[in-house]
């Protein structure tokens, strides 16, 4: 099975909610780096990336839009960088 890795970004969220989105992330491994108006979260596995949005959701309100990036070939597989955009309201 290919592991297709994901890039979730959180933007325009109240800073108090950063610091507990952050926590979040780092309990399940992810890598975490601050950006302008939030963070981007990367994880290696698309599944664990929407397990995280699915626990987000329950906390906080915001849009998600998904979409794919080609990242390649491993092996004779198609890669693909999934990016999911969090913006809070």
């Amino acid at each position: 099975m290919v592991n297709h890795p994901c890039i979730v970004q959180v933007r325009d969220v109240q800073q108090d909610k950063i610091e507990t989105v952050k926590r979040m992330a780092l309990k399940r491994n992810a890598e975490v780096e601050g950006v302008k108006n939030g963070l981007d979260i990367y994880f290696e596995d698309v599944n664990e990336a929407r397990k995280f949005i699915s626990r987000l959701k329950k906390s906080m309100k915001f849009r998600i839009k998904m979409s794919t990036k080609y990242a390649g070939l491993r092996g004779s597989r198609v890669r693909v960088l999934f990016v999911y955009s969090l913006r809070g309201f």
